[in-house]
């Protein structure tokens, strides 16, 4: 008996290492360079482990490989290209884009799956031109004065807690404003984000970024056994999270009896297309259509909500930790935010394209604190890169490393430097394409960064012209990446010193 239990267990053990080493050997025969696997977690140990986040993993790894065009790594057992050189990532996001138009993201086919961030195909090909249309300057600028009603809860807020403590966790304070607009141009309601009574809308902005138990063990089994989620009708989403939003979405529609208000925000052109029934796309590709249904709005308004609360709200904090430290900047800022408002009389659309200073800093702040630290593309059929003889599967996901970019001092010297003037008009002409990728590139960018980027700056010009920031004895001069967050977050939270100009 025991005979039978060490050689079914010897069996076992030489079927595994066979697989294992099968699944290991795909770079090396393809003569790629790249860290030497583990046993089942590939080159994603530290990951799983929560010791450093994916982007942090990679930027490593980047920085490993000064001569490379590319490495190869696995996500478990799944092998995937990290891209080094920028003229194979534009090939990549623009040049041939119809080989890479997913982001091998979608691991589920459930109902919260179905946003524009994770679909494929013509799915996405329809979701992105019928939602295009909701963030074109004409748009934007009906939605500033709902952002400009939150920027008076933001000021008013901070006039409160100001009296009462100089020091604050920034990142708290930013991402209630966020949730404040979300909440009023994307669903029309008033999440009270201000208030300090518990609060709905905030916990689950929250969850919504929360990695638990749950998440973290679908990701491995899915990096282990690609597809295995699909195929068990499992999502990494909540489904408590996804019932939120469908009631949410389902009493919006009934409460504007199912027709477009004049409100005008996200909810509105979604109920005008859901009065549409099946929206249809028409393109060289030939023409398609997708059911425009309760289920896809859902999943629409969860991925909306979810980006325009917590990556902007990260980039403001970030931003008004650095210009806490680099008090000229600051200055510079205020009397700039100071001239266009008394040219303006107020803060407007217009207001804000004025304020060329405010965007340097703005994008300087996306390039040394990424939020997306990569970016991930699937190869949709075989390909080959020009001028190399990489063949690359179908199926094979590709990543940007966004971060290592925007450190690597060949395209930004002394990358650890705070320094706006790397956006002045003079030297971001000077900017290779696709070295500067904190929004995408190419059709499959962020559909709303300029909204992202709207809200972000009528918020800081507001609250720049009214409070000033100064570092604090808990401000740190380097934040420590928290490995566990989705996003690029600081593990101790960003403190700064509020006080009122006047």
């Amino acid at each position: 008996m025991i005979v039978y239990a060490v050689s079914a267990i010897l069996i076992l053990f030489c079927t595994v290492y066979y697989w294992l080493k099968t699944k290991y050997s795909y770079w090396h025969k393809k003569n790629v360079v790249g860290p030497k696997p583990a046993p089942l977690v590939g080159t994603f140990g530290p990951v799983f482990l929560k010791k450093k986040s994916p982007g942090q993993l990679i930027t490593e790894m980047y920085r490993r490989y000064p001569n490379e065009k590319y490495f190869g790594i696995y996500q478990g057992t799944k092998p995937a290209l990290v891209l080094r050189d920028i003229k194979l990532i534009k090939q990549v996001m623009i040049k041939d884009f119809e080989q890479f138009q997913d982001r091998g993201f979608k691991i589920s086919d459930r109902e919260a799956d179905q946003n524009l961030f994770s679909v494929e195909g013509d799915t996405w090909r329809v979701l992105r031109h019928r939602l295009t249309p909701i963030f074109t300057t004409g748009k934007l600028k009906t939605m500033i004065p709902l952002v400009l009603k939150s920027v008076h809860r933001l000021l008013e807020y901070t006039d409160e807690i100001v009296e009462k403590n100089v020091d604050h966790e920034i990142r708290s304070l930013a991402s209630k404003y966020t949730l404040d607009v979300i909440g009023s141009c994307a669903f029309g309601v008033d999440v009270d984000a201000f208030s300090q009574k518990e609060n709905i809308y905030r916990e689950v902005a929250d969850k919504m970024f929360q990695v638990g138990f749950k998440t973290r063990l679908f990701q491995i089994l899915n990096a282990l056994f690609p597809g295995i989620i699909k195929k068990l009708g499992l999502s990494l989403t909540e489904h408590e999270l996804y019932v939120f939003f469908m009631n949410l979405v389902n009493k919006i529609i009934k409460e504007r009896e199912g027709k477009p208000k004049v409100r005008k925000d996200f909810m509105d052109f979604m109920i005008e297309l859901r009065e549409e029934g099946r929206v249809i796309r028409k393109g060289d590709a030939g023409v398609a259509e997708l059911e425009m249904n309760d289920i896809i709005i859902t999943a629409q308004a969860m991925v909306f909500y979810a980006a325009g609360f917590e990556t902007s709200s990260a980039t403001m904090s970030f931003l008004l930790h650095e210009i806490c430290q680099h008090q000229d900047i600051q200055k510079r800022i205020y009397e700039e935010v100071k001239d266009v408002i008394k040219k303006h009389g107020e803060l407007s659309y217009e207001a804000i394209a004025e304020m060329k200073y405010l965007e340097m800093v703005f994008d300087e702040t996306l390039r040394k604190h990424s939020v997306a630290e990569m970016l991930m593309r699937e190869c949709g059929s075989g390909y080959t890169f020009s001028d190399t003889k990489l063949y690359l599967d179908k199926g094979l996901l590709v990543f940007i490393p966004v971060y290592a970019i925007h450190h690597d001092p060949k395209y930004y010297p002394d990358p650890e430097k705070f320094d706006p003037k790397r956006f002045s008009p003079e030297n971001k002409s000077k900017i290779p394409s696709c070295a500067y990728l904190p929004f995408g590139d190419g059709p499959r960018n962020c559909i709303g960064m300029r909204f992202a980027k709207v809200q972000s700056m009528i918020g800081l010009a507001a609250f720049l012209n009214k409070f000033k920031v100064e570092a604090s004895p808990k401000t740190k001069k380097t934040l420590e990446i928290d490995p566990t967050s989705i996003t690029l977050a600081s593990k101790d939270g960003i403190w700064v010193n509020i006080k009122r100009r006047y």
